[in-house]
């Protein structure tokens, strides 16, 4: 597993988001290792804002968490991004195939991914190879 290409995406909370394509199943493990490998921390599913469920985050870890209107990261991205939040960061092409850490949400370890082309999100990251790990640093 090793970093590749990097994306600058946008810029919340004072965290810089970018995507870096990965190698190997997109899993929870292979997002974090990816993006410390490019010397980034890694989002958490959740952006931690008022109100939003706990689970969302890993409040124990290291991933880092941001404040938002939005609940997920991936549609606080798309909101910044792509002006709307529509598809759950799915119908924002930035987006496109990028993984977000997600701790315990499959048990296959996956990461939570989602697909511009198709609208899916939901991707089970164990099924899929050499995407985008979504990470972050602070600026």
């Amino acid at each position: 597993m090793h970093c590749g290409q990097q994306v600058y995406l946008t810029t919340v909370d004072n965290w810089s988001f970018g995507k870096i394509r990965a190698t190997g199943p997109m899993t929870a493990t292979n997002v974090k290792v990816t993006c410390e490998a490019a010397g980034m921390r890694y989002p958490c599913i959740g952006s931690n804002a008022d109100g939003c469920w706990g689970f969302m985050w890993d409040p124990d870890g290291d991933c880092i968490t941001f404040h938002h209107d939005e609940c997920e990261t991936l549609p606080a991205l798309s909101s910044e991004l792509c002006g709307h939040t529509d598809g759950a960061g799915t119908q924002c092409q930035p987006l496109d195939d990028t993984f977000v850490y997600s701790l315990g949400w499959r048990s296959d370890g996956s990461a939570y991914g989602v697909d511009y082309d198709t609208h899916s999100w939901g991707l089970q990251g164990a099924n899929y190879n050499n995407m985008y790990a979504l990470c972050a640093v602070v600026v």
